[in-house]
């Protein structure tokens, strides 16, 4: 695995992403000590999910969604509500 200084990646950044975006993975390097790594993009979290079929694609857009209720008037907003319930149990 090839190393780079910061100093050198400062000046040849370029260079050095041109080499991670074809396969090698490159540790940057602060005097002599490893401090990070750079090399090409894995596959998308997301992506990672759907191919391992832990995640399931949207049945419709979210701007299909009916919008919410509006509060009724008189009504106590949820945070407050949520809040009175949190303080009952501390």
């Amino acid at each position: 695995m090839a190393s780079v200084g910061i100093r050198d990646l400062k000046q040849n950044a370029s260079a050095v992403v041109a080499r991670a975006a074809a396969g090698e993975t490159i540790t940057i390097t602060d005097r002599g000590r490893p401090v990070a790594q750079i090399g090409p993009r894995t596959t998308h979290g997301l992506q990672s999910l759907r191919e391992q079929g832990l995640l399931r694609e949207p049945r419709r857009p979210a701007a299909d969604l009916p919008l919410p209720e509006p509060l009724t008037p008189g009504a106590r907003p949820l945070s407050e509500v949520l809040e009175e319930d949190r303080e009952d149990r501390l």
